[in-house]
């Protein structure tokens, strides 16, 4: 075997060893921590929510939504990217607040031409608290307003 065929070898074993290690650091951490916004009252439902609930449990808790809307985020055009946040489905609840929740996602199509549909929501991933809430979702291409971060005094 020639020399420049054994490194080119080597190198490519270890990059593999290095992706898949990637990979698996990925699939814990999926980037942002979780988020809990907003200062619910002991009494509230939404202060009974906690990052890392199941859908189930939470819908059970809170009940139906006002509104709601599913997206992805465009993370699954990244090639062997496997995280949860692909796509989220919000659920809003008027005068109470957005719960965020991960989904899972159906991907379909080749190369660049890829297609997401989100699919069933799986577990919570933000709380977001406020009694102001309108409960009703954004039209398809808009942000959520971002909650104001109450400043510690």
């Amino acid at each position: 075997m020639k020399p420049s065929i054994t490194r080119i070898t080597v190198a490519a074993f270890c990059l593999s060893l290095a992706t898949s290690a990637t990979l698996a650091e990925d699939k814990k951490t999926d980037g942002e921590p979780p988020v809990v916004t907003g200062n619910a009252p002991a009494d509230s439902l939404f202060a009974k929510l906690k990052p890392g609930m199941k859908f189930d449990e939470a819908v059970a808790l809170l009940g139906k939504p006002t509104s709601e809307r599913a997206f992805c985020t465009g993370k699954h055009h990244i090639p062997f990217y496997f995280g949860r946040d692909r796509a989220y489905t919000e659920y809003y609840y008027k005068e109470q607040g957005v719960v965020v929740f991960y989904t899972d996602v159906s991907v379909g199509g080749w190369s660049r031409y890829k297609s997401c549909s989100p699919d069933k929501p799986t577990e919570v991933a933000e709380v977001h608290y406020d009694p102001k809430e309108s409960g009703v979702a954004p039209k398809e291409g808009e942000e959520r307003p971002k909650p104001q971060v109450q400043a510690a005094n």
